[in-house]
């Protein structure tokens, strides 16, 4: 009964993330979503709190008030996502590209993002000098006062 249950947890799972199927609000704390496609997805206010998702696509996907504290984000794609009042507190998005993503009001504090894709304006428009790790980067001086 325990092997049947599982079976169709990871059925259900499997057809969230891999149908198309939006997911407004919806907890994927501390799963391992690596490298799964999100595409073009309504993930708006869902929560990645301590997740796995290094590679994840999630380009052009709505993920407006997300929540990717503490995940494990390293070359996660957001292109063209629309990532406004989202935060990612302590994330680890080293090699993450933003190309092309509205990040207005967007947090990184403690956030590591060493070769992260940023451009000037994405980070004028979030919340990105408060604590962030960005060593390397081409905007660590924007953040000097």
């Amino acid at each position: 009964m325990k092997y049947i249950f599982l079976i169709l947890s990871t059925l259900q799972f499997f057809l969230i993330t891999s149908a198309g199927a939006d997911c407004h609000k919806c907890n994927f704390d501390n799963k391992n979503l690596a490298n799964l496609k999100f595409k073009d997805q309504d993930l708006s206010y869902a929560s990645f709190k301590g997740a796995y998702l290094v590679n994840t696509d999630f380009s052009r996907a709505n993920l407006q008030g997300a929540i990717f504290d503490d995940a494990y984000a390293n070359g996660a794609l957001f292109i063209g996502a629309q990532l406004n009042n989202s935060s990612f507190k302590n994330a680890e998005l080293e090699l993450a590209n933003f190309k092309n993503a509205s990040m207005k009001n967007v947090t990184f504090d403690g956030a590591y993002l060493v070769h992260a894709n940023l451009s000037k304006k994405q980070v004028l428009e979030s919340k990105f000098c408060e604590n962030v790790v960005a060593d390397a980067m081409k905007f660590s001086g924007l953040c000097e006062k």
